[in-house]
């Protein structure tokens, strides 16, 4: 894992930050991050900071759109049937009811449809011809699809319908035979392109009804953010603009896809967890039009159900995307992907509508492009997502020739491809990838603004503020600072979230209590954090919101001792199998470059391991998720992914749940034990040490033994004191030392005793 600062400052940049600052009447740092984001000017700035509509383009600058509204101004005038056909998800959706009630303000009853991811995506033929026995269809408006359907609107032609495009995806070679309104397009004068589908629809509105199209703009804020658009330019006074509807004038059909009722300001954040996952889900649970009806209906009864009936289809979608989840993870282990520069994992029983969370949720986990692919309609139809700057829709553009269908952009994409040509697919990708990036570095990166070595302002924190609406293109920044040992507090009594003090920053690390022992331990780590402002009872408080936590192991010197400790007690009554090997060169497993841990006792051990110099140290765990081979010492259990084990030395203990372990034969892991005695009247010496000493506080053996006489060894003291808190003994109780009076107990009846007995002989 790497930490890579985002830029470095020449004394011409510091220059103009300055200047920039001076007149803004902004902080240095607060200039400092506009400037790395490209906005260096004080115009640029002002508009940044004071997103409005102001900001919002000449819808006329979109090719064919003054086409499209002479054909819309024709069709209300010849009374045509017209119909608007979306997409299945919450930017389609959102798109489809912008244009609804639009045109509806306009002085046309559109008709309206999305289809069923079951469907497929864009046009579908067959369901048109449907509505047109009922009513009659002459005109078709696509919203976020349609840009790729060429031969689905020349036969639509056919049937005497006309057709308008209105998309925002990558646009083919050969367009539509009809009016097109992309901003993709290559030859289009407007410029920004980063509009989503129901962008497009509002632009569309707002060149037919003007100003008013602006009451849809918490429609367009909601697509813009579930379809993880860049909130820069025009997006980010679309979405600001969509934002003060959500606050101050609230729809009833958002209220029930909202967790919290009460009057807690409704942010992008908000969006993009909340409400678009519940919008989504319809679509993904084989009911979009679920969706589209809650954004329809003006019954109070109504809106409740279906909006209680998307908070269930979001809970199912929730637990099905989590076993497809477990299910592909386990396949990537079996069938050794987790080393491929594109990973493709596919299933029969997998459904379509789940693959995109699923191949999200794999690429952060390792840190490549992944395609899921579930079978449907006899072909697999895959959802893939980019990782590191690979160009995913390049990627499977290079292999268009196997596939029946395809689209997206860079970072996310759609594919189709029979069973039959799947391993073909698999392999090519991953040619195309390392011929074209060369073998990628995909070490996981964590990009921070820059080192904290100085104060942390409150005005700093509240000068980022400003930077709202975050999101995708413009993410809250985040600031690293160094540390070494720290105290670590729980928020409350039995809570997994915990506060530190780092660099003079509060820390709040939400769901860090499991990483308590590395955040004390004294070495060297680097916190990654984001600012936070609150307000509470009229006072505003600054924290630090913890990240990451990299911690340094390259000196296992200074915990030696903390590894003494925990191999003390890891020690159990029975020990584990280990098959005995001369060397690493004569494993099985010996090549790969996943799924096998190096276990150390002794670190020192690692120097007669030459060509394991080059994977990564670490204490008890991995430091990644991705089951790359690491060396760990002193591992308690099975890492998750991992299946093999292979002691570089002989431990005090084995740990638990892996298919192969191996023991390299030679060297010993426990020479510390050679300064510890079994002799009772030592143990007698810790007793009478430790009774000193009831009442102290503490968190581990080795902090306890710094509040002694230590007129006893360490080891000595560490060792007597943990086969006494085996015993039950003495205890602790909330971190404060105890004695149980009525405890009693020989030597012998405690594991951690009896393992160094029979090791000492």
């Amino acid at each position: 894992m790497k930490i890579i600062q985002s830029s470095v400052l020449t004394d011409a940049d510091k220059l103009n930050i300055s200047r920039l600052a001076n007149e803004c009447g902004l902080l240095f740092d607060t200039a400092r991050l506009l400037y790395s984001r490209k906005i260096d000017t004080k115009e640029k700035i002002k508009a940044f900071i004071n997103p409005s509509k102001k900001g919002f383009l000449d819808p006329f600058l979109l090719s064919g759109m003054q086409d499209a509204v002479h054909e819309i101004e024709n069709a209300k005038r010849l009374n045509k049937g017209v119909l608007i056909f979306g997409d299945y998800d919450a930017d389609g959706i959102c798109a489809t009811t912008v244009l609804k009630l639009a045109l509806k303000d306009y002085g046309i009853n559109a008709l309206y449809t999305v289809p069923e991811r079951e469907d497929g995506y864009g046009l579908n033929v067959e369901k048109i011809k449907d509505l047109q026995k009922t009513s009659p269809i002459d005109l078709i408006i696509t919203v976020d699809c349609g840009i790729s359907d060429k031969d689905k609107i020349e036969e639509l032609e056919k049937l005497g319908i006309s057709v308008i495009v209105t998309d925002h995806h990558e646009p083919p070679q050969v367009l539509p035979n009809c009016t097109v309104i992309d901003p993709k397009l290559s030859y289009d004068e407007y410029p920004f392109k980063g509009l989503c589908g129901a962008g497009v629809a509002y632009k569309l509105a707002r060149a037919l009804i003007g100003e008013k199209a602006d009451e849809y703009l918490d429609f367009v804020a909601l697509a813009t953010v579930a379809d993880s658009m860049d909130l820069s330019g025009e997006n980010r006074d679309i979405v600001c603009e969509g934002l003060k509807i959500f606050n101050n004038n609230l729809r009833p059909c958002f209220k029930y896809l909202l967790n919290d009722s009460s009057n807690k300001t409704i942010s992008a954040q908000s969006i993009a967890f909340t409400i678009a996952p519940r919008i989504n889900a319809g679509g993904r649970m084989g009911d979009a039009k679920c969706a589209l009806k809650l954004f329809s209906s003006t019954d109070e009864n109504e809106i409740y159900d279906l909006g209680v009936k998307l908070n269930e289809y979001n809970i199912a979608r929730q637990v099905e995307c989590e076993r497809i989840y477990d299910e592909a993870r386990q396949k990537i282990i079996d069938l050794n992907l987790a080393g491929d520069s594109v990973i493709t994992v596919a299933s029969d029983d997998w459904k379509a509508g789940f693959v995109g969370i699923v191949a999200s949720k794999l690429v952060e986990e390792f840190c490549r492009p992944v395609i899921v692919f579930a079978l449907q309609d006899g072909y697999y139809k895959g959802s893939a997502r980019s990782y590191n700057g690979v160009n995913i829709f390049e990627a499977i553009s290079s292999v268009s020739d196997l596939l029946t269908a395809f689209g997206g952009h860079a970072q996310a994409a759609g594919v189709s491809v029979s069973k039959e040509n799947f391993l073909q697919l698999q392999s090519r990708l991953n040619e195309y990838v390392n011929r074209v990036y060369g073998k990628p570095d995909f070490t996981k990166k964590i990009m921070v603004e820059w080192k904290i070595d100085g104060k942390f302002s409150p005005r700093f924190a509240k000068e980022i503020e400003l930077f709202e609406p975050f999101g995708v293109g413009n993410k809250r920044p985040l600031f690293s600072v160094d540390a070494k040992s720290l105290t670590v507090k729980q928020l409350k009594f039995g809570s997994p979230h915990v506060s530190f003090m780092a660099g003079g920053i509060e820390m709040l690390y939400f769901n860090g209590a499991g990483d308590t022992e590395r955040l004390s331990l004294n070495i060297d780590k680097e916190i990654v954090f984001e600012s936070n402002v609150s307000v509470f009872r009229g006072k505003e408080y600054f924290k630090g919101y913890v990240k990451q936590v990299v911690a340094d192991y390259g000196d296992f010197s200074t915990i030696e001792n903390k590894l003494f400790e925990n191999a003390l007690l890891a020690i159990k009554d029975e020990d584990l199998p280990a098959y005995g090997v001369k060397s690493v060169a004569e494993l099985p497993e010996n090549g790969r470059s996943f799924g096998t841990v190096y276990a150390l006792a002794d670190y020192k051990n690692l120097e007669h391991y030459p060509t394991l110099k080059d994977l990564p140290v670490c204490m008890h765990k991995p430091l990644y998720k991705n089951f790359r081979n690491c060396v760990i010492v002193a591992p308690y259990t099975r890492p998750d992914g991992y299946d093999t084990i292979v002691y570089l030395d002989k431990p005090l203990h084995y740990a638990k749940g892996f298919k192969n372990s191996y023991q390299v034969e030679g060297l010993i892991g426990y020479k510390k034990i050679d300064g510890v005695s079994t002799d009772r009247t030592d143990f007698v010496q810790v007793y009478v040490e430790l009774e000193k000493l009831l009442g102290k506080s503490f968190n581990d053996l080795n902090s306890l033994y710094e509040h002694s006489t230590k007129a006893i060894s360490r080891e000595q003291f560490v060792f007597s004191t943990a086969v006494f808190m085996e015993l039950g003994i003495f205890y602790s109780k909330d971190g404060v030392l105890k004695r149980d009076a009525n405890a009693k107990s020989t030597l012998t009846n405690s594991a951690i005793y009896s393992k160094i007995l029979s090791i000492k002989g």
